[in-house]
Protein backbone atom coordinates (compact mmCIF):
# COMPACT_ATOMS: atom_id res chain seq x y z
CA UNK A 1 0.00 0.00 0.00
CA UNK A 2 1.29 3.42 -0.97
CA UNK A 3 0.28 6.65 0.77
CA UNK A 4 -0.01 10.05 -0.90
CA UNK A 5 -0.73 13.37 0.81
CA UNK A 6 -2.15 16.58 -0.66
CA UNK A 7 -3.81 19.82 0.44
CA UNK A 8 -6.97 18.89 -1.47
CA UNK A 9 -8.04 15.67 -3.14
CA UNK A 10 -10.54 15.86 -5.99
CA UNK A 11 -12.52 12.68 -6.62
CA UNK A 12 -13.55 12.48 -10.27
CA UNK A 13 -11.91 13.79 -13.42
CA UNK A 14 -14.97 15.13 -15.23
CA UNK A 15 -15.34 18.80 -16.10
CA UNK A 16 -16.35 19.75 -12.55
CA UNK A 17 -13.30 18.01 -11.09
CA UNK A 18 -10.94 19.48 -13.69
CA UNK A 19 -12.30 22.96 -13.00
CA UNK A 20 -11.96 22.68 -9.22
CA UNK A 21 -8.46 21.19 -9.50
CA UNK A 22 -7.26 23.99 -11.78
CA UNK A 23 -8.60 26.82 -9.62
CA UNK A 24 -7.25 25.29 -6.41
CA UNK A 25 -3.87 24.67 -8.00
CA UNK A 26 -3.70 28.23 -9.30
CA UNK A 27 -4.40 29.39 -5.73
CA UNK A 28 -1.31 27.52 -4.48
CA UNK A 29 -2.93 24.33 -3.19
CA UNK A 30 -1.29 20.96 -3.79
CA UNK A 31 -4.08 19.04 -5.49
CA UNK A 32 -4.41 15.34 -6.22
CA UNK A 33 -7.10 14.41 -8.76
CA UNK A 34 -8.26 10.78 -8.68
CA UNK A 35 -10.12 9.31 -11.65
CA UNK A 36 -11.44 5.75 -11.79
CA UNK A 37 -11.32 5.51 -15.57
CA UNK A 38 -8.27 5.46 -17.79
CA UNK A 39 -9.26 8.83 -19.26
CA UNK A 40 -10.42 12.25 -18.11
CA UNK A 41 -13.78 13.77 -18.98
CA UNK A 42 -16.36 11.62 -17.19
CA UNK A 43 -19.60 11.76 -19.16
CA UNK A 44 -17.88 13.90 -21.80
CA UNK A 45 -16.25 11.38 -24.11
CA UNK A 46 -15.29 11.89 -27.74
CA UNK A 47 -14.50 8.76 -29.73
CA UNK A 48 -13.53 8.23 -33.36
CA UNK A 49 -14.92 6.00 -36.08
CA UNK A 50 -12.58 3.89 -38.23
CA UNK A 51 -13.07 6.47 -40.94
CA UNK A 52 -11.60 9.10 -38.60
CA UNK A 53 -14.88 10.91 -38.03
CA UNK A 54 -15.53 12.34 -34.59
CA UNK A 55 -18.30 10.59 -32.64
CA UNK A 56 -19.57 11.70 -29.23
CA UNK A 57 -20.33 8.93 -26.77
CA UNK A 58 -21.57 11.37 -24.14
CA UNK A 59 -22.26 15.11 -24.16
CA UNK A 60 -22.45 16.67 -27.62
CA UNK A 61 -24.22 20.03 -27.51
CA UNK A 62 -23.48 23.37 -25.90
CA UNK A 63 -26.91 24.62 -24.86
CA UNK A 64 -27.02 28.37 -25.37
CA UNK A 65 -24.01 30.64 -24.94
CA UNK A 66 -22.89 30.03 -21.34
CA UNK A 67 -19.96 32.10 -20.15
CA UNK A 68 -18.18 29.14 -18.55
CA UNK A 69 -17.69 27.50 -21.95
CA UNK A 70 -17.60 30.42 -24.37
CA UNK A 71 -14.87 32.17 -22.38
CA UNK A 72 -12.71 29.10 -23.00
CA UNK A 73 -13.77 28.93 -26.65
CA UNK A 74 -12.68 32.52 -27.25
CA UNK A 75 -9.44 32.27 -25.27
CA UNK A 76 -8.36 29.02 -26.94
CA UNK A 77 -9.76 29.96 -30.36
CA UNK A 78 -11.79 26.75 -30.55
CA UNK A 79 -14.09 26.27 -33.51
CA UNK A 80 -17.77 25.77 -32.80
CA UNK A 81 -20.69 25.50 -35.19
CA UNK A 82 -24.24 26.50 -34.45
CA UNK A 83 -26.70 23.66 -34.80
CA UNK A 84 -28.96 25.00 -37.52
CA UNK A 85 -31.04 23.66 -40.33
CA UNK A 86 -34.52 22.33 -40.94
CA UNK A 87 -36.54 20.37 -38.43
CA UNK A 88 -38.86 17.58 -39.50
CA UNK A 89 -41.51 15.57 -37.70
CA UNK A 90 -43.22 12.30 -38.44
CA UNK A 91 -46.92 12.25 -37.64
CA UNK A 92 -49.47 9.65 -38.71
CA UNK A 93 -46.77 7.91 -40.71
CA UNK A 94 -46.01 11.03 -42.75
CA UNK A 95 -42.74 12.95 -42.70
CA UNK A 96 -43.13 16.69 -43.04
CA UNK A 97 -41.09 19.83 -42.55
CA UNK A 98 -41.64 21.68 -39.29
CA UNK A 99 -40.54 25.31 -39.20
CA UNK A 100 -40.14 25.27 -35.43
CA UNK A 101 -40.68 22.06 -33.49
CA UNK A 102 -40.49 23.93 -30.21
CA UNK A 103 -43.67 25.79 -31.13
CA UNK A 104 -45.38 22.41 -30.63
CA UNK A 105 -44.03 22.18 -27.10
CA UNK A 106 -43.96 25.85 -26.07
CA UNK A 107 -47.73 26.05 -25.74
CA UNK A 108 -47.49 23.25 -23.17
CA UNK A 109 -44.39 24.41 -21.33
CA UNK A 110 -45.57 28.01 -21.05
CA UNK A 111 -48.57 26.88 -19.02
CA UNK A 112 -46.32 25.50 -16.28
CA UNK A 113 -45.92 27.58 -13.13
CA UNK A 114 -43.88 27.31 -9.96
CA UNK A 115 -46.62 28.98 -7.93
CA UNK A 116 -48.46 26.71 -5.55
CA UNK A 117 -47.53 23.16 -4.56
CA UNK A 118 -45.11 21.25 -6.75
CA UNK A 119 -46.44 18.44 -8.93
CA UNK A 120 -45.18 15.99 -11.49
CA UNK A 121 -45.21 16.83 -15.17
CA UNK A 122 -47.61 13.93 -15.75
CA UNK A 123 -50.02 15.37 -13.18
CA UNK A 124 -49.73 18.80 -14.76
CA UNK A 125 -50.51 17.39 -18.22
CA UNK A 126 -53.49 15.45 -16.97
CA UNK A 127 -55.12 18.11 -14.82
CA UNK A 128 -53.98 21.58 -15.76
CA UNK A 129 -52.73 21.66 -19.31
CA UNK A 130 -55.44 23.22 -21.52
CA UNK A 131 -54.04 22.44 -24.97
CA UNK A 132 -54.78 20.03 -27.77
CA UNK A 133 -53.97 16.36 -27.25
CA UNK A 134 -51.38 16.33 -30.05
CA UNK A 135 -49.47 19.17 -28.40
CA UNK A 136 -49.63 17.37 -25.05
CA UNK A 137 -48.06 14.30 -26.62
CA UNK A 138 -45.25 16.36 -28.15
CA UNK A 139 -44.76 18.11 -24.82
CA UNK A 140 -44.48 14.73 -23.12
CA UNK A 141 -42.00 13.50 -25.76
CA UNK A 142 -39.91 16.64 -25.28
CA UNK A 143 -39.77 16.61 -21.47
CA UNK A 144 -39.07 12.89 -21.17
CA UNK A 145 -36.65 12.98 -24.10
CA UNK A 146 -34.67 16.10 -23.21
CA UNK A 147 -34.41 15.32 -19.49
CA UNK A 148 -34.30 11.52 -19.72
CA UNK A 149 -36.98 11.62 -17.05
CA UNK A 150 -40.16 9.82 -16.14
CA UNK A 151 -43.07 12.26 -16.45
CA UNK A 152 -44.63 10.99 -13.23
CA UNK A 153 -41.41 11.79 -11.31
CA UNK A 154 -40.00 15.03 -12.68
CA UNK A 155 -40.85 18.24 -10.85
CA UNK A 156 -42.77 20.99 -12.64
CA UNK A 157 -41.10 23.60 -10.44
CA UNK A 158 -37.68 22.38 -11.58
CA UNK A 159 -38.76 22.53 -15.23
CA UNK A 160 -39.87 26.14 -14.79
CA UNK A 161 -36.53 27.03 -13.19
CA UNK A 162 -34.63 25.29 -15.99
CA UNK A 163 -36.57 27.26 -18.62
CA UNK A 164 -35.68 30.54 -16.90
CA UNK A 165 -32.01 29.52 -16.79
CA UNK A 166 -32.13 28.69 -20.51
CA UNK A 167 -33.60 32.11 -21.29
CA UNK A 168 -30.63 33.79 -19.60
CA UNK A 169 -28.12 32.02 -21.86
CA UNK A 170 -30.02 31.95 -25.18
CA UNK A 171 -30.86 28.35 -24.38
CA UNK A 172 -32.90 27.74 -27.54
CA UNK A 173 -29.66 27.98 -29.54
CA UNK A 174 -27.28 25.03 -29.64
CA UNK A 175 -23.66 24.70 -30.69
CA UNK A 176 -21.17 21.89 -31.23
CA UNK A 177 -17.40 21.72 -31.26
CA UNK A 178 -16.08 21.19 -34.79
CA UNK A 179 -13.41 18.87 -33.34
CA UNK A 180 -15.64 17.27 -30.73
CA UNK A 181 -15.92 17.97 -27.01
CA UNK A 182 -12.41 16.54 -26.61
CA UNK A 183 -11.10 19.90 -27.82
CA UNK A 184 -12.57 21.55 -24.71
CA UNK A 185 -11.25 18.76 -22.49
CA UNK A 186 -7.79 19.17 -23.99
CA UNK A 187 -7.79 22.86 -23.09
CA UNK A 188 -9.02 22.13 -19.57
CA UNK A 189 -6.41 19.43 -19.04
CA UNK A 190 -3.57 21.57 -20.38
CA UNK A 191 -4.65 24.42 -18.08
CA UNK A 192 -3.88 22.35 -14.96
CA UNK A 193 -0.79 23.82 -13.24
CA UNK A 194 1.55 20.83 -13.40
CA UNK A 195 3.60 21.88 -10.39
CA UNK A 196 0.45 22.02 -8.24
CA UNK A 197 -1.93 19.38 -9.64
CA UNK A 198 -1.21 15.67 -9.93
CA UNK A 199 -3.58 13.39 -11.84
CA UNK A 200 -4.00 9.69 -11.09
CA UNK A 201 -5.99 7.69 -13.66
CA UNK A 202 -7.27 4.12 -13.16
CA UNK A 203 -7.68 4.93 -9.48
CA UNK A 204 -11.11 3.90 -8.26
CA UNK A 205 -11.95 5.30 -4.83
CA UNK A 206 -13.53 2.65 -2.60
CA UNK A 207 -13.76 4.22 0.86
CA UNK A 208 -13.60 7.73 2.28
CA UNK A 209 -12.96 7.86 6.02
CA UNK A 210 -13.24 11.34 7.38
CA UNK A 211 -13.40 13.60 10.38
CA UNK A 212 -13.06 17.35 10.56
CA UNK A 213 -10.08 18.50 8.46
CA UNK A 214 -8.85 14.94 8.05
CA UNK A 215 -9.69 12.57 5.19
CA UNK A 216 -8.24 9.17 4.41
CA UNK A 217 -9.07 7.55 1.07
CA UNK A 218 -8.50 3.96 -0.03
CA UNK A 219 -8.55 3.36 -3.78
CA UNK A 220 -8.00 0.43 -6.09
CA UNK A 221 -5.23 1.03 -8.63
CA UNK A 222 -3.54 -1.09 -11.27
CA UNK A 223 -0.81 -1.83 -8.73
CA UNK A 224 -3.05 -2.66 -5.80
CA UNK A 225 -4.64 -0.61 -3.04
CA UNK A 226 -3.36 2.93 -2.52
CA UNK A 227 -4.09 5.32 0.32
CA UNK A 228 -4.46 9.08 0.00
CA UNK A 229 -4.79 11.72 2.71
CA UNK A 230 -5.78 15.37 2.77
CA UNK A 231 -7.51 17.84 5.09
CA UNK A 232 -10.18 18.52 2.46
CA UNK A 233 -11.69 16.81 -0.58
CA UNK A 234 -13.97 17.72 -3.47
CA UNK A 235 -16.44 14.97 -4.37
CA UNK A 236 -17.62 15.16 -7.99
CA UNK A 237 -19.13 11.68 -8.24
CA UNK A 238 -22.20 11.38 -10.51
CA UNK A 239 -25.53 11.27 -8.72
CA UNK A 240 -26.03 7.61 -9.68
CA UNK A 241 -22.77 6.64 -7.99
CA UNK A 242 -23.66 8.63 -4.87
CA UNK A 243 -26.97 6.74 -4.73
CA UNK A 244 -25.47 3.27 -5.33
CA UNK A 245 -25.56 0.62 -2.60
CA UNK A 246 -22.21 0.40 -0.74
CA UNK A 247 -21.38 -3.00 -2.23
CA UNK A 248 -22.36 -2.12 -5.83
CA UNK A 249 -19.65 -1.93 -8.51
CA UNK A 250 -18.16 1.56 -8.64
CA UNK A 251 -19.76 2.65 -5.35
CA UNK A 252 -17.88 4.76 -2.81
CA UNK A 253 -18.44 4.17 0.90
CA UNK A 254 -18.23 7.14 3.26
CA UNK A 255 -17.34 6.53 6.91
CA UNK A 256 -19.15 8.02 8.71
CA UNK A 257 -22.06 7.93 6.27
CA UNK A 258 -23.30 11.19 4.77
CA UNK A 259 -26.49 11.38 6.80
CA UNK A 260 -27.07 15.02 5.83
CA UNK A 261 -27.31 14.03 2.17
CA UNK A 262 -29.81 11.17 2.40
CA UNK A 263 -32.99 13.23 1.97
CA UNK A 264 -31.50 15.05 -1.04
CA UNK A 265 -30.46 11.79 -2.68
CA UNK A 266 -34.02 10.51 -2.34
CA UNK A 267 -35.47 13.51 -4.21
CA UNK A 268 -33.07 13.52 -7.18
CA UNK A 269 -33.04 11.01 -10.02
CA UNK A 270 -30.61 9.95 -12.70
CA UNK A 271 -31.93 10.23 -16.24
CA UNK A 272 -31.92 7.16 -18.47
CA UNK A 273 -30.84 7.77 -22.04
CA UNK A 274 -29.30 5.83 -24.89
CA UNK A 275 -27.75 7.30 -27.99
CA UNK A 276 -26.77 5.37 -31.11
CA UNK A 277 -24.52 7.07 -33.64
CA UNK A 278 -24.62 5.45 -37.07
CA UNK A 279 -21.79 6.27 -39.47
CA UNK A 280 -22.64 5.84 -43.16
CA UNK A 281 -20.68 5.99 -46.39
CA UNK A 282 -22.77 8.95 -47.56
CA UNK A 283 -25.62 11.21 -46.44
CA UNK A 284 -28.27 9.07 -48.08
CA UNK A 285 -31.21 10.96 -46.55
CA UNK A 286 -30.34 13.97 -48.72
CA UNK A 287 -31.47 11.97 -51.77
CA UNK A 288 -35.01 11.46 -50.43
CA UNK A 289 -37.89 13.46 -51.90
CA UNK A 290 -35.72 15.13 -54.54
CA UNK A 291 -33.34 16.55 -51.95
CA UNK A 292 -35.98 18.04 -49.65
CA UNK A 293 -34.09 16.71 -46.61
CA UNK A 294 -30.71 18.10 -47.66
CA UNK A 295 -30.77 20.79 -44.94
CA UNK A 296 -32.30 18.60 -42.23
CA UNK A 297 -30.69 18.82 -38.82
CA UNK A 298 -33.26 17.04 -36.66
CA UNK A 299 -36.28 14.80 -36.99
CA UNK A 300 -38.84 14.00 -34.27
CA UNK A 301 -41.27 11.11 -34.15
CA UNK A 302 -43.15 8.79 -31.81
CA UNK A 303 -41.17 5.71 -32.85
CA UNK A 304 -41.05 2.91 -30.28
CA UNK A 305 -37.26 2.75 -29.84
CA UNK A 306 -35.41 5.79 -31.19
CA UNK A 307 -37.90 8.62 -31.86
CA UNK A 308 -35.39 11.49 -32.24
CA UNK A 309 -32.50 11.79 -34.72
CA UNK A 310 -29.99 14.49 -35.64
CA UNK A 311 -27.26 14.90 -38.19
CA UNK A 312 -23.50 15.03 -37.66
CA UNK A 313 -21.28 18.12 -37.61
CA UNK A 314 -20.83 19.68 -41.05
CA UNK A 315 -20.86 17.18 -43.92
CA UNK A 316 -20.21 14.13 -41.72
CA UNK A 317 -22.46 11.22 -42.85
CA UNK A 318 -23.64 10.50 -39.29
CA UNK A 319 -27.12 10.16 -37.84
CA UNK A 320 -27.50 9.96 -34.07
CA UNK A 321 -30.59 8.40 -32.56
CA UNK A 322 -31.81 9.34 -29.08
CA UNK A 323 -33.86 7.14 -26.76
CA UNK A 324 -34.69 8.45 -23.32
CA UNK A 325 -36.78 7.76 -20.24
CA UNK A 326 -38.64 4.43 -20.64
CA UNK A 327 -37.07 3.84 -24.03
CA UNK A 328 -33.60 4.28 -22.55
CA UNK A 329 -34.42 1.93 -19.70
CA UNK A 330 -35.57 -0.78 -22.11
CA UNK A 331 -32.35 -0.52 -24.12
CA UNK A 332 -30.00 -0.48 -21.14
CA UNK A 333 -28.16 -3.75 -20.65
CA UNK A 334 -28.82 -4.87 -24.22
CA UNK A 335 -26.09 -5.85 -26.64
CA UNK A 336 -24.66 -3.40 -29.13
CA UNK A 337 -26.15 -5.43 -31.97
CA UNK A 338 -29.63 -5.26 -30.43
CA UNK A 339 -29.34 -1.49 -30.05
CA UNK A 340 -28.07 -1.12 -33.62
CA UNK A 341 -30.98 -3.19 -34.94
CA UNK A 342 -33.57 -1.13 -33.06
CA UNK A 343 -31.91 2.06 -34.26
CA UNK A 344 -32.10 0.88 -37.88
CA UNK A 345 -35.70 -0.23 -37.36
CA UNK A 346 -36.69 3.25 -36.17
CA UNK A 347 -34.64 5.03 -38.81
CA UNK A 348 -36.08 3.16 -41.76
CA UNK A 349 -39.61 3.56 -40.40
CA UNK A 350 -39.16 7.33 -40.14
CA UNK A 351 -37.66 7.86 -43.58
CA UNK A 352 -39.57 5.11 -45.39
CA UNK A 353 -36.39 3.67 -46.89
CA UNK A 354 -35.87 -0.10 -47.30
CA UNK A 355 -33.70 -1.42 -44.50
CA UNK A 356 -31.28 -3.33 -46.79
CA UNK A 357 -30.42 -0.06 -48.54
CA UNK A 358 -29.70 1.77 -45.26
CA UNK A 359 -27.87 -1.14 -43.69
CA UNK A 360 -25.77 -1.58 -46.84
CA UNK A 361 -24.39 1.95 -46.42
CA UNK A 362 -23.68 1.56 -42.70
CA UNK A 363 -19.96 1.66 -41.90
CA UNK A 364 -20.03 1.52 -38.12
CA UNK A 365 -22.22 2.19 -35.10
CA UNK A 366 -21.29 3.55 -31.69
CA UNK A 367 -23.13 3.17 -28.37
CA UNK A 368 -22.23 3.41 -24.71
CA UNK A 369 -24.58 2.25 -21.97
CA UNK A 370 -24.17 4.95 -19.33
CA UNK A 371 -26.81 3.29 -17.13
CA UNK A 372 -24.70 0.12 -16.89
CA UNK A 373 -21.43 2.04 -16.54
CA UNK A 374 -20.47 1.62 -12.84
CA UNK A 375 -18.78 5.03 -12.78
CA UNK A 376 -21.82 6.89 -14.17
CA UNK A 377 -25.02 4.88 -13.48
CA UNK A 378 -27.09 7.12 -15.73
CA UNK A 379 -26.80 10.06 -18.08
CA UNK A 380 -27.57 13.20 -16.06
CA UNK A 381 -29.76 14.21 -13.15
CA UNK A 382 -33.26 15.62 -12.81
CA UNK A 383 -35.33 16.81 -9.85
CA UNK A 384 -38.23 14.83 -8.44
CA UNK A 385 -41.47 16.29 -7.10
CA UNK A 386 -40.80 18.24 -3.91
CA UNK A 387 -37.07 18.31 -4.55
CA UNK A 388 -36.58 22.05 -5.05
CA UNK A 389 -33.96 22.32 -2.32
CA UNK A 390 -32.33 18.94 -2.90
CA UNK A 391 -29.54 20.19 -5.16
CA UNK A 392 -28.58 22.88 -2.67
CA UNK A 393 -28.63 20.30 0.14
CA UNK A 394 -26.43 17.95 -1.87
CA UNK A 395 -24.01 20.79 -2.63
CA UNK A 396 -23.57 21.92 0.96
CA UNK A 397 -20.04 21.36 2.39
CA UNK A 398 -19.72 19.13 5.43
CA UNK A 399 -17.55 20.18 8.40
CA UNK A 400 -15.31 22.37 6.18
CA UNK A 401 -13.89 19.04 5.00
CA UNK A 402 -16.11 17.50 2.34
CA UNK A 403 -17.08 19.68 -0.61
CA UNK A 404 -19.36 18.68 -3.47
CA UNK A 405 -19.52 19.47 -7.18
CA UNK A 406 -20.94 17.96 -10.37
CA UNK A 407 -24.02 18.73 -12.46
CA UNK A 408 -26.41 17.24 -9.88
CA UNK A 409 -25.30 19.89 -7.37
CA UNK A 410 -26.10 22.81 -9.67
CA UNK A 411 -28.75 25.04 -8.10
CA UNK A 412 -29.20 27.47 -11.00
CA UNK A 413 -31.39 25.26 -13.18
CA UNK A 414 -28.37 24.13 -15.22
CA UNK A 415 -28.16 20.53 -14.04
CA UNK A 416 -27.69 18.07 -16.86
CA UNK A 417 -25.38 20.43 -18.76
CA UNK A 418 -21.62 20.65 -19.15
CA UNK A 419 -21.57 24.35 -18.31
CA UNK A 420 -23.67 23.66 -15.23
CA UNK A 421 -21.08 21.11 -14.07
CA UNK A 422 -18.21 23.54 -14.71
CA UNK A 423 -19.99 26.19 -12.62
CA UNK A 424 -20.17 23.78 -9.66
CA UNK A 425 -16.43 23.13 -9.89
CA UNK A 426 -15.86 26.87 -9.69
CA UNK A 427 -18.20 27.11 -6.70
CA UNK A 428 -16.54 24.22 -4.80
CA UNK A 429 -13.09 25.76 -5.30
CA UNK A 430 -14.34 29.10 -3.95
CA UNK A 431 -15.84 27.37 -0.93
CA UNK A 432 -12.54 25.69 -0.07
CA UNK A 433 -10.49 28.84 -0.56
CA UNK A 434 -12.99 30.68 1.62
CA UNK A 435 -12.35 28.48 4.66
CA UNK A 436 -8.56 28.26 4.41
CA UNK A 437 -6.64 30.12 7.12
Amino acid sequence: MTTNDADVIVIGGGVAGLTAARLLGEAGQQVLLLEARGRLGGRVWTTHALSGLTVEAGAEFIHGRPRTIFDVIRAANLEVQEFSGAQWIQEDGQLRRCENFFAHTRSVLEEMSDLGPDRSFASFLGEYCQVEDAEKIWGLEYVEGFHGALAERISVHSLVRARRAEDETEGERSFRFAGGYESLLRVMRDALPTNQVSVRLNTAVKTVRWERHKVQIAAQTENGVAEFRAPRIVVTLPLGVMQAAPDAPGAVRFDPALEDKISALLLLYMGQTMRASLVFRERWWEQISSGALSDMNMVYSHQEWFPTWWTGVGPAPILTGWAASRRGERLSGRSGLFIRDKALESLTAIFGVPRPRVEGMLQSWHVHDWQSDPYARGSYSYVGVGGEGAQLELAQPVAETLFFAGEATNTEGLHGTVHGAIATGERAAREILGVLP
